[in-house]
């Protein structure tokens, strides 16, 4: 197989056969978390792991800002504020 110039590749055994994977130049870090959390976790743990940060307060501003964009980004996760109404009511929320 031939190398393309400025591609990073890997060779790795798929169905009893070697293949070369292309690495992505710069996975976006955001992306990875919520693909990961989207392939680990149910949808209704993620509504209810929203639920539990939703009155979390800290007097860091910082922090705050933080635990707000963490549930932002597990809300998005999961649909939306609509598919998360319906999943916490699912789970009894």
């Amino acid at each position: 197989m031939a190398k393309r110039k400025g591609v990073i590749t890997y060779v790795t055994t798929m169905d009893g056969r070697k293949v070369a994977v292309t690495v992505p130049e710069n996975p976006d870090p955001v992306q990875v978390m919520v693909d990961a959390i989207k392939n680990n976790v149910s949808p209704q743990a993620v509504a209810t792991i929203i639920a539990y940060l939703q009155p979390a307060r800290v007097k860091d501003k910082a922090v705050q800002r933080e635990v707000e964009w963490f549930s932002e980004k597990l809300m998005e996760a999961v649909g939306g504020n609509a598919a998360l109404n319906q999943l916490m009511d699912e789970v009894g929320l």
